[in-house]
C-alpha cells in the first residue's frame, strides 16, 4: 500500500533585482539624462537647433526695426537733394522754343507772344502763353508742350480760308466761323456774301456768324429742296441773309435758324404758286411757317 502525505506548497520567492556595482572609470563624469514622458531620443539636438533659429529671427527683427528708419530717411534726403538740384539746375530752364505749323502768321509773331524764356521748365506760364498766341488773328487753335529738359514745343492750327466777304468796296477772306483772314485769294468755286454795311475790316475781326452759317446752310441743302442752286448772297443787319437763285427766285431766309424747315416751306409755297399761277418777286421765310410774298 503507498500512503500519499499532503505536503504543504513551497512558497513562491518574489523577483529581485540585484545590483551590483562597478567602478566607474574615473576620466568619465557622472552624467544624469532625464526624459520627459513621451520624448523621443535626438530631440534635444532638434530643440537646440529651433533656439539657435529664433535667437537668429531675433536678431533680423531687430535689425530691420533698427535700420528701416534710417534706410527711409536717407532716400528722403536724397530725393530731396535731386529735387534742389533740379530746381535750381540751369539744365531745367527753358532754353529752346520750336514753332509748327505756323504759314501765314509770321514765327516771330508767335515767339512774342513767349514770356517764359530762362524760367523753370516746372513753372513756365504754359497756357498764358497759349491763351496769348490763339488770340493772334490767324490762328485757330495752339498746343503747348515740355520737351525735357530745355524745350518748349508749340503746334498752332491756323484758320483754313472758307470764303469771301465783300464790305465797303473791299473783299476779304473769312474763315467757316466768319474770322477775316486778310486779303487773301479764297479757295476755288468758294461762295461770297455781300453786306451792306460801310465801315472797313481787319485781320482777327469777325463778321455775323449766324449770316456765315446761314449762307453755308443754304448752298449745302438748296439744290435738294428746290431743284436749283444759289448764285448770289447778300447780308443786311436788319434783314440776315438773303438769296438769289439761277432761275430768278429771290427769298430772305434771316438768321442760320431752322434753315431746313425755310427751304421746305419755299418749295412748297413756290410749288403752289406756280400751281395757281401767282407771281411774286421776293418770298420772306424768316418767320417760319407764315411766308410773305412781295
Amino acid at each position: 500500500m503507498i500512503r500519499k502525505h499532503d505536503q504543504p506548497k513551497p512558497r513562491r520567492q518574489p523577483n529581485r533585482i540585484v545590483r551590483r556595482k562597478r567602478p566607474a572609470p574615473a576620466q568619465t563624469p557622472k552624467r544624469a539624462v532625464e526624459r520627459k514622458e513621451g520624448q523621443a531620443v535626438g530631440e534635444r539636438k532638434r530643440r537646440v537647433g529651433m533656439h539657435v533659429a529664433a535667437i537668429g529671427r531675433r536678431g533680423r527683427s531687430w535689425m530691420r526695426v533698427r535700420w528701416l528708419p534710417i534706410t527711409t530717411a536717407v532716400l528722403f534726403l536724397g530725393v530731396v537733394g535731386a529735387g534742389a538740384w533740379a530746381w535750381h539746375s540751369p539744365t531745367l530752364q527753358v532754353r529752346e522754343v520750336e514753332v509748327d505749323g505756323a504759314v501765314a502768321t509770321r514765327e516771330s509773331e508767335i515767339l512774342e507772344q513767349v514770356d517764359f524764356w530762362g524760367e523753370r521748365m516746372f513753372t513756365a506760364d504754359l497756357d498764358g502763353a497759349a491763351d496769348a498766341i490763339a488770340a493772334l488773328p490767324l490762328v485757330a487753335s495752339v498746343e503747348i508742350t515740355r520737351e525735357w529738359p530745355g524745350t518748349v514745343h508749340i503746334t498752332v492750327r491756323e484758320r483754313e480760308p472758307w470764303g469771301s466777304w465783300e464790305q465797303a468796296g473791299l473783299r476779304y477772306t473769312i474763315d467757316r466761323e466768319g474770322y477775316v483772314l486778310g486779303h487773301g485769294p479764297p479757295p476755288a468755286d468758294s461762295t461770297t456774301i455781300v453786306s451792306n454795311e460801310s465801315y472797313s475790316l481787319r485781320a482777327g475781326d469777325r463778321v455775323d456768324y449766324h449770316a456765315v452759317d446761314a449762307t453755308a446752310a443754304i448752298k449745302e441743302q438748296i439744290e435738294q429742296a428746290l431743284g436749283t442752286r444759289a448764285i448770289e448772297f447778300t447780308y443786311s443787319p436788319g434783314e440776315g441773309i438773303r438769296v438769289r437763285t439761277e432761275d430768278g427766285q429771290t427769298a430772305l431766309l434771316g438768321d442760320s435758324s431752322s434753315i431746313a424747315y425755310k427751304l421746305a416751306v419755299w418749295a412748297r409755297v413756290a410749288e403752289e404758286a406756280l400751281a395757281r399761277d401767282i407771281t411774286y418777286s421776293t418770298i420772306d421765310l424768316r418767320f417760319g411757317d407764315r411766308p410773305v410774298l412781295r
